[in-house]
This record gives C-alpha cells, sequence and structure tokens, in this order.
C-alpha cells in the first residue's frame, strides 16, 4: 500500500467525519467549504484509498454501566509466536477490552478495558487476565477522564 497524500480540504474532510461519520453530504460540504459532488467525490476517494476504512457507532460505556476506564499494561514471560497468538486471541475475546495493542515498550500488550467498578476489575484480572498462559506481569491505570472526547454535558 502506498502513501496517500492528504491537502488540506481532505484532512478537514476527515476531522468532520471523526466528528461525525453520519453528517450528510450536505452538510460535510457546507463545513469544508466545497459544493456537494466534488466532497461526495473526495470522501469515495479516500474510501478508495484506503484512508477511510469503516464507519462505526462510538458506544457509551457509561450508558452501559462501565463508568471506569482502565489502560492494562500486561507482560509476558515468553516471547515465542504460539505464546503471543494465545494471549491475543484471549484477549479479543473479553468483553470488557475496548482496545488492545501488541506494544514494543517494557510490556507487551496495552488493553483499555471498561468496568463498572474496583470489584468488577478485581473479577476481570483474577477470572480472566491472569488465565492467560504465559502473564508474566500485570500494571493498571485508573484513567480518570478522556481529554479528546470529553462530553461538553458532563
Amino acid at each position: 500500500m502506498s502513501t496517500v497524500i492528504l491537502d488540506a480540504l481532505d484532512k478537514r474532510i476527515i476531522n468532520e467525519l471523526q466528528k461525525d461519520a453520519k453528517i450528510s453530504n450536505v452538510e460535510l460540504a457546507r463545513r469544508v467549504g466545497l459544493s456537494q459532488s466534488p466532497c461526495w467525490t473526495r470522501v469515495k476517494n479516500l474510501e478508495g484509498n484506503g484512508v477511510i476504512t469503516g464507519y462505526r457507532a462510538v458506544i457509551s460505556q457509561k450508558a452501559l454501566g462501565k463508568t471506569e476506564i482502565m489502560m492494562v499494561q500486561v507482560s509476558m514471560d515468553r516471547h515465542d509466536d504460539k505464546s503471543f497468538s494465545i494471549a491475543e486471541s484471549m484477549i479479543k475475546d473479553l468483553p470488557e477490552v475496548i482496545e488492545a495493542h501488541l506494544c514494543a515498550a517494557e510490556f507487551d500488550f496495552l488493553i483499555k478495558i471498561a468496568i463498572r467498578d474496583t470489584r468488577e476489575f478485581e473479577h476481570f484480572l483474577k477470572q480472566k487476565i491472569y488465565k492467560i498462559p504465559g502473564i508474566k506481569n500485570v500494571r493498571s491505570i485508573l484513567c480518570i477522564r478522556d481529554i479528546l472526547k470529553e462530553d461538553a454535558n458532563q
């Protein structure tokens, strides 16, 4: 895949779509200062070039009763393909996990989870994370709030 060069209009389109992927083409065109047809063409080109890979619903974890967000750093005691494959597969299946990354750091995985409270976090650790074969160390970080995605109504 080759690198795509974006101009200022493409970047504004992307920015607006990241804020609201359900925005109409009419409103998107108005916000970025284009007429409708060129705006639609640019969006289709961004999709066709692989810059926009999809559209997703953003779920409010708070609305689901998951008021706490934790970042969990997981270190493995073995660094072979089989250990990582098993760990990745098990992490993907955990319903609390909302993001998971394999990292080149002091730890191997960075996992973002949504939970109700510390009791649920304890259960998550004991019954799920610690059951993954090859786990050497786990560190957790309680996130107080997301400063990029703060809801204006909070």
